[in-house]
């Protein structure tokens, strides 16, 4: 096995074992073990065990980002265009969580608490997502495509309905169609989930 193949390969087996374990709790020996490698191969690699796993969150987290493509929002924009992009953005991003639920599960849950630095880059990656989402939110009211309203706290329910739904489906290794779990997202979301008769409630108890 070549150079490049045997990195992948440890890369690999140490998301299986930090999503199993937990950061805290995986050892390098566990890693080597699965891996089938010699310790000292391993550091041949990678500096240490935070160094693998800073890594393999980096590299998750980017393949996510990348996924995100602009959206045009000018008030002028075709509607149905920026709604084909919109599901198409978040189509990518269930695709690639689904994809790799050993790496889901790390970013999740096993990447909080690592250390104070790790948990104040993880923060700061939501930070970024909860930005983009308040711009284009932002956008959309600009384009009457979205209600006024609070756009931080729309933004950080956003995060938590796709977030929580990625986990919940990754935890129960749930065999759903990505495509179905978008357009439910995005059923919730468009259409919301109270009739008129409870929003006027609503607002009448306000």
């Amino acid at each position: 096995m070549d150079r490049a193949k045997r990195r992948e390969q440890i890369l690999s087996v140490a998301a299986e074992v930090f999503a199993e374990k937990g950061y805290h709790d995986a050892r390098i020996d566990d890693i080597v073990a699965r891996a089938k490698v010699a310790r000292g191969t391993f550091y041949l690699y990678f500096e240490d065990k935070r160094a693998i796993f800073e890594e393999l969150v980096d590299a998750f987290v980017h393949s996510l980002a990348d996924g995100i493509a602009p959206i045009e929002t000018v008030p002028e924009a075709d509607p149905a265009r920026v709604m084909r992009e919109v599901r198409t953005n978040l189509l990518r991003i269930v695709e690639r969580v689904l994809a790799k639920p050993a790496m889901a599960r790390l970013l999740f849950s096993a990447a909080l608490g690592v250390d104070a630095d790790f948990d104040r880059r993880l923060l700061a990656f939501y930070d970024e997502i909860a930005a983009l989402l308040e711009r284009s939110l932002e956008q959309g009211e600009d384009a009457l495509l979205v209600r006024p309203g609070h756009r931080r706290i729309r933004a950080f329910c956003l995060t938590g309905i796709v977030k929580e739904l990625l986990s919940q489906l990754i935890s129960r290794r749930a065999a759903v169609d990505p495509a179905e779990v978008v357009d439910a997202m995005l059923d919730l979301v468009t259409d919301g989930l109270f009739t008129d008769l409870a929003r006027a409630a609503v607002r009448a108890s306000g």
